[in-house]
Order: structure tokens, then C-alpha cells, then sequence
């Protein structure tokens, strides 16, 4: 019988209970991800709607995402073939029963945070997302060095 050396148990371990423990706080998140929920939030309280909070299954299901569209050049809400998902069965891929709402911004070529949040502000579906009430939880993907933008939205 083979024994599995104990650093591999503990990562495996993590691994299975990730999924457990959805809501990313700030130590979780990278720098982009922060800045993003601050920009958007900042929108949301200029207008009187509640904060978002980053959930770790939305930002997963957005990475995930952004780097299927870098890597096969493609821009668009439903995946490429021969798998063409769509956003809300990629979000429930990383949680199925997680959330009744769910939405998603995709962006492609803005160098920084604030660009691409001023792009989505100014498309009316876009800015409709960030806005919408119904919304609780965030998660933000990006990938590429012309990068592809993903903002996955659950409530």
C-alpha cells in the first residue's frame, strides 16, 4: 500500500472544502479583484443600492472563463464549441444551488480596472448588472495580456 505524504493530504484536503467556504475575503482576492469591487461598489452606493461582496465561486467560475476566452480567441457570453456553455451553467458548475440570479459583464482590451468599469458604466445592459438590487455577490475574472474582463454576479 502506497502512503500519500502529509503536505499532499493537507492541499487535497483544502481542495475538497473549497468549494464549503464560497465568500472570498480580502486576503483571498488579488489586487485586481479588490480594486474591481471597490469600483463597482462605489458606483452602487453613488446611487443609493446595497454593497456586493466577492464570493469565491463567481470569481472561480470567472477566472475560469476569461481564460477560456483568451486561449481560444473567442469573445462572446456563451462558451466556444463544442462545450457552449453559458454563464449561469459555469457559475453552477462551481455551485449549483448557490444562487437564484446570476448575470455576468464581459470586456475585452482595457488595460486597467477603471477603464474596463467605465466601458461597463457606460453600456445600458452592462450598467444594468452592476446596479441591479437583486445582486448580492460578485466575482471577477481576467486573463491575457490583451485581457479578456469577466464579472459573474449572483444573487
Amino acid at each position: 500500500m502506497k502512503t500519500v505524504p502529509l503536505p499532499l493530504v493537507i492541499v487535497l484536503a483544502i481542495g475538497l472544502l473549497a468549494p464549503l467556504a464560497p465568500e472570498a475575503n480580502a486576503a483571498a482576492s488579488t489586487g485586481y479583484q479588490k480594486k474591481l469591487l471597490r469600483l463597482h461598489n462605489e458606483a452602487r452606493k453613488q446611487r443609493n443600492k446595497p454593497p456586493l461582496r466577492l464570493r469565491g465561486t463567481l470569481s472561480a467560475a470567472a477566472v475560469k472563463y476569461a481564460i477560456v476566452m483568451d486561449q481560444n480567441d473567442h469573445f462572446d457570453h456563451v462558451g466556444p464549441a463544442p462545450e457552449n456553455t453559458t454563464f449561469d451553467q459555469r457559475i453552477q458548475a462551481e455551485c449549483a444551488d448557490c444562487f437564484k440570479t446570476m448575470g455576468e459583464n464581459i470586456a475585452f482590451g482595457q488595460k486597467n480596472e477603471a477603464a474596463v468599469t467605465t466601458a461597463w458604466m457606460k453600456s445600458p445592459g452592462h450598467r444594468r448588472n452592476i446596479l441591479n438590487r437583486s445582486f448580492r455577490f460578485v466575482g471577477f475574472g481576467r486573463a491575457g495580456s490583451e485581457p479578456y474582463w469577466v464579472t459573474n454576479f449572483g444573487g
